[in-house]
């Protein structure tokens, strides 16, 4: 049974691993929509743009294909950063395409015998085509049921100063050695986790600690095919098989990192040595949601944009990463409510209890910033970022990721130093009243029985 779902898994990531980067082929079958992106590309100051249409027809309802005519039309929009979700009134609404305006690439035209229509153009300064982010919509303005019958074949890439050909768009440039970076950089770290806070006599490691250093290689290896698959694009237009060996660490990453924090946050380990019936249910739900996740963050990735599926894809990726993200934050809560009982039950390891819960309490806090800022902060800074800056918005995420790792695993260390593993004495009966009056601070002043 397993050797048969591997067999999927390698076949459905084989399917996607044939689809060229930035050589664009969409195919688009009885498409009703009225308007839409297709894909955009950020151009320098020299660089190519190339489409073909084929079998460019229309269905009016009737079930018979028609030729095109002149209310269905290719045209592009320049700007300075990627606004492609967000399609404005003014374009949706307006349908007189007229031959002189600089946005309309070509119409419909019913005198074409073969249904095909190619152009190709030069983005440079003397074109009087300047660099921008360029955008390709479609749009059909016949009343509906009008469906959209073509197949497409795009071709968009940057000359850069030697007179080489970059297949990635200006903004995307410096992701390959970015992920290089950041994949050494874990590694290190790794290498630094495992000299300095897991050996040593007198450390308290745990199968927790054991996981976060395979977790963190498991992150180098995927930026570092990630880093492969971008190099190869940049150069040929095509991730050349790379794309497979990303997407499978990918997905081990993606599932690692949101089952790892959820045990971490159950106290598994820290608190006590088993799972609860409710924690087991979070983990039967988390993983599932994983694997949806990962071959929706696929789809997406592959798919061109202007396919029908994208934009479902898309919604079910961002849905899906929401759900696992409150799924992190509820067993941190059940353990800072267990924790609280157990402080408010006065036995003999209230003082550990205590130093415990305050540690739950600012992993939470670690976890939403976060969280907020990788999901939130980041969707904003990718969506307004200027179009050649587009890396920066990966180079902060990185960061951001990087920083929460070193956090955690500094909150959590096994060292005989950390505060949070120490186990109270006698002697340190005159420090509870302190500590449980730190406590009544932290939240809020209330007094606690």
């Amino acid at each position: 049974m397993k050797s048969n779902i591997n067999r999927i898994i390698v076949l459905f990531f084989l399917c996607f691993g044939i689809i060229n980067a930035y050589k664009h082929h969409l195919e688009v079958n009885n498409d009703d929509r009225k308007l839409f992106a297709i894909e955009g590309f950020g151009f320098g100051d020299k660089g190519t743009f190339s489409i073909k249409v084929t079998n460019w027809t229309l269905n009016n309802g009737d079930g018979k294909k028609t030729k095109v005519d002149d209310k269905v039309a290719f045209f592009l929009r320049i700007t300075d950063s990627d606004t492609s979700r967000h399609i404005d009134e003014y374009s949706v609404t307006k349908c007189d395409f007229e031959n002189e305006d600089p946005n309309l690439l070509f119409k419909g035209d019913a005198n074409v015998i073969d249904d095909s229509f190619s152009q190709q153009f030069k983005i440079s300064p003397e074109n009087d085509l300047p660099e921008g982010f360029y955008t390709l919509y479609y749009k059909n303005c016949n009343p509906s049921p009008s469906k959209t019958t073509f197949k497409l074949v795009l071709e968009e890439y940057n000359i850069d100063s030697k007179g080489g050909i970059s297949w990635l768009p200006i903004g995307n440039a410096p992701l390959p050695t970015l992920y290089t970076f950041f994949s050494l950089l874990l590694f290190a770290t790794a290498l630094v986790w495992v000299l300095f806070f897991l050996r040593g006599e007198g450390k308290r490691v745990n199968l927790i600690h054991h996981l976060c250093t395979a977790y963190l290689v498991i992150q180098a290896i995927e930026l570092l095919f990630e880093a492969i698959e971008q190099h190869y694009i940049k150069l040929t237009g095509s991730a050349n098989g790379w794309n497979v060996a990303y997407y499978i660490f990918a997905f081990a990453q993606g599932s690692f990192f949101i089952i790892l924090l959820a045990m971490i946050g159950s106290g598994w380990y820290f608190i006590k040595p088993f799972l609860s019936d409710k924690e087991k249910k979070i983990f039967m739900i988390v993983i599932p949601l994983q694997i949806l996740d990962n071959i929706a963050l696929i789809v997406v990735d592959e798919e061109s944009r202007g396919a029908a599926s994208w934009i479902s894809w898309s919604n079910i990726f961002i849905f899906v990463d929401l759900i696992c993200c409150l799924a992190i934050i509820v067993p941190i809560v059940w353990s800072m409510n267990h924790l609280k009982d157990s402080v408010d039950s006065n036995n003999d390891k209230v003082v550990k209890n205590i130093q415990k819960l305050r540690l739950f309490r600012s992993f939470y806090l670690v976890v939403i910033c976060y969280l907020y800022f990788t999901r939130v902060i980041i969707y904003l800074l990718k969506a307004t970022l200027p179009y050649k800056y587009i890396w920066l918005g990966e180079f902060f995420s990185l960061t951001a990721s990087f920083a929460f790792y070193c956090i955690t695993g500094y909150q959590f260390r096994p060292s005989l130093d950390n505060p949070y593993f120490y186990l109270p004495t006698q002697d340190d009966d005159h420090d509870l009243n302190e500590l449980r009056s730190q406590l009544e601070a932290e939240d809020g002043g209330a007094p606690r029985d």
